[in-house]
Parts: structure tokens; C-alpha cells; sequence
């Protein structure tokens, strides 16, 4: 079995839910899978990134599909998509890109086209069966979120996923139930697989952290709920006069993080609520190692990795009852009703001073976190890539 890798639309630049999927997958599938081969196509730099990465697995080709290749091995080619990045032609571009990547395809006799980042890209290729994971359709239920292009775009992409991939591989049971209920997808060519957590690397930080505060891991988007948290932590201030909130996460809109901290400080939480930004690495680790607890309000999440992170470490969990929430924190954490700041702070309270409580969600976190696992995915994604190539419909 052949197995290309749609990267066309990843990039290290970028380091968006999907992309920290791809760099959690990829290896993964590589280890569990050495008997076929992977190929690896996209643009110069994100190809270069992913080959610095995986250069030591046999089992991995590489292709570059990019203008600077071109200008070397097909001049022609390299002017069309010249003349097509001019006249912002989007689907012309994406025309010449499906030739070049059909011709490759054709010349490796490629079995199976995998897309981990929800878009095939480009459309219109045949002979590879398509595989596409989906990640996240939160602008089907928060579409003020979205311009309208943007909005018709997603939905044109969501839609062409569906009716020509011959398995969908959802993140959770609340993603496969959308799509069925938004697109009409057959629920016999999906397949729910479960992310797990992220590897965190053991580099050596110092960050500059409260000593006493409590996690919200989460890019900055209006359903995110923020403002709910900043209202709760206001109502426990009486309580717990030197909490913070650490909110890290990648700055969407830099006027909600202003509107934030403008309420933070209309609530007399000043400096006590925190936005560092994208936090990976040793400031990540270091972060779950001090926290009081992981709180959650988000209103809508395709899965939520956080979650599983914070059983990983420990961390014990206050979090909304939605979306895929519920199905991912199961019984190791509270969960109160979406958007109630009273529930929320009440929650907060229980977990900081329950000892009793606050032990028993760790222990039932930490179990829960053994049913999350990278090899456990690789492995229920390569019976999708056979299942696809048997034509079995489970």
C-alpha cells in the first residue's frame, strides 16, 4: 500500500489544532506501519520542516509541490502558477497542482490520498481512495465567528470531504453525529477516532508564573468563553484573593484580547488574569505542573486535547457540558451547564478546596487518560486505510 499525505494546507508557521494533530499522527502511523510507504506533498517549507522531523523512518518519501521546484524541473509549469498567483485564481492554481500532484499519483500508483487537516486539496484527483480526517465544523453552529467567504468556503470544503472520501475519520462521536446531521454523511463510511495528548517536550524553562492560578488552554475566539471565566474568577475573588487565571493561547483577535483585559480589570482582577500567548514545550509542562486545575468553559470543541493533557498530568477538571466535551472528560471532572458563571465558580471552589474531591478526579483522570494513546490512533487509522482499500464498510 501507497499512502500520500495532503500537507498543502499545513504549515510550521501556522500552528493551528490540525497541525499539531498532523506532528501526532504522522509519527505514529510511521512506527505502526513499516511495511508500506508514506509520501509526504506540499509546499518548500513545510515539506523541509516535516523532513527535518522524520528523516530517520526508511519509510517516508518526500515531494515537494511548490513554484521554487518547478522553476528548476518544469519552467512552464512554474509560469502558469506565476500567471494564476497574479490574477489571484485561486481555482486556477488549484487546476495546475491537481495535474502535477494526478501525474505523481499515476507514476507511484498511489492507493490511498490522506488528508489530516479536514480539506482534500486539491479536488478533482481519481485512482487514490480519499481518507479525510475532520477536525472541527464549530462554524456550523458559531457562524458570527466567520466572515461570510470564509463561511461558504468551509462549507464547499466540509461538503466535497464528504461526498468524495471514501472513509471519514471524525475526532469525536459529537463530529460524526454533525456530520450526519449537517451534510447527510452515511455514518457507515465514518469512523470515530479519538486524539491523545500531545507530546510535551522536557526543555528546560524558567516561565514567569503566579503562585497561585488556574489553566485555561485556548486560542482566543468569542466561544471560548473567556468572559465567563473572568466573571467566575470575579465572584471568587472575595474567596481567594491571590488566584490568577493563565490563559494561553493564540491571539485570534487582538480587540478581544484588549476587551478582555479591559474586563478583567472593570472586575477588579487586574493583572490577575493572564494571556502568554501559544505556550508549548517546557512552559507548557511547567504550567500543568503548578496549576491548581484545568477550567474549561469553552462552548463548542471538536475534541479537546487540553482535556486529555490535564488527566495526563494530573490535573484535575472544571469544564462546559458540550459538544464533544462531555464524551471526552466522561466522570474524571466537573462539568457545569455552558456559559453559567455562578456553576462555574462554584466548581472552581469545590475542586481548590475539596481534598477529598479533588484526589478523586485526579485518580479518575489519570485511569481515563489510558484510554487516549497516539499508537492506539495509529493503529484504528491504518484498519481505516485497509478498510478503504477492501471496499468493507463497518
Amino acid at each position: 500500500m501507497k499512502i500520500a499525505v495532503n500537507l498543502f494546507l499545513a504549515s510550521p508557521k501556522s500552528i493551528t489544532g490540525a497541525f499539531v494533530y498532523i506532528e501526532d499522527i504522522l509519527p505514529a502511523l510511521f512506527k505502526a506501519d513499516t511495511r508500506h510507504t508514506y509520501y509526504l506533498l506540499g509546499h518548500a517549507e513545510t515539506i523541509e520542516y516535516f523532513r527535518s522531523k522524520y528523516r530517520h523512518f526508511p519509510n517516508v518519501k518526500y515531494r515537494v509541490c511548490d513554484i521554487r521546484r518547478d522553476i528548476l524541473v518544469n519552467p512552464a509549469r512554474a509560469l502558469l502558477k506565476l500567471v494564476a498567483k497574479l490574477k489571484k485564481n485561486n481555482e486556477l492554481r488549484e487546476r495546475i497542482v491537481a495535474t502535477e500532484v494526478q501525474t505523481f499519483f499515476d507514476k507511484k500508483d498511489i492507493d490511498v490520498y490522506f488528508s489530516p487537516s479536514s480539506v482534500i486539496y486539491p479536488r478533482g484527483l481519481h485512482g487514490a481512495r480519499n481518507i479525510t480526517t475532520i477536525l472541527d465544523l464549530q462554524p456550523e453552529y458559531f457562524p458570527e465567528n466567520f466572515p461570510q467567504s470564509y463561511l461558504a468556503m468551509r462549507r464547499r470544503d466540509a461538503t466535497y470531504a464528504a461526498q468524495h472520501s471514501e472513509r471519514l475519520i471524525a475526532i469525536s462521536e459529537y463530529t460524526k453525529k454533525t456530520l450526519e446531521e449537517k451534510y447527510g454523511t452515511d455514518p457507515g463510511k465514518m469512523r470515530v477516532i479519538y486524539f491523545a495528548p500531545h507530546e510535551i517536550e522536557h526543555t528546560q524553562v524558567d516561565t514567569a508564573l503566579p503562585e497561585d492560578f488556574i489553566f485555561y488552554p485556548a486560542a482566543l475566539w468569542p466561544h471560548k468563553n473567556h468572559r465567563v471565566l473572568i466573571k467566575a474568577m470575579s465572584l471568587l475573588k472575595g474567596r481567594f484573593p491571590s488566584l490568577h487565571a493563565v490563559c494561553a493561547g493564540v491571539v485570534k483577535r487582538k480587540e478581544l484580547k484588549t476587551e478582555l483585559e479591559a474586563l478583567a480589570e472593570a472586575e477588579g482582577l487586574a493583572g490577575q488574569v493572564v494571556f502568554p500567548g501559544y505556550m508549548s514545550g517546557g512552559n507548557l509542562r511547567q504550567i500543568y505542573a503548578k496549576a491548581r486545575a484545568l477550567v474549561f468553559p469553552s462552548a463548542f470543541e471538536g475534541f479537546g486535547i487540553p482535556l486529555v493533557e490535564a488527566m495526563h498530568f494530573g490535573l484535575p477538571i472544571v469544564a462546559a457540558d458540550n459538544s464533544s466535551i462531555t464524551e471526552v472528560v466522561g466522570d474524571a471532572g466537573i462539568l457545569v451547564q455552558t456559559g453559567d458563571e455562578h456553576a462555574l465558580a462554584k466548581a472552581i471552589e469545590k475542586v481548590l478546596t475539596d481534598t477529598d474531591l479533588r484526589n478523586e478526579l485526579i485518580r479518575k483522570g489519570r485511569e481515563r487518560a489510558k484510554l487516549f494513546s497516539w499508537d492506539k490512533t495509529a493503529l484504528e487509522t491504518l484498519a481505516v486505510f485497509r478498510d478503504a482499500i477492501s471496499g468493507h464498510i463497518r
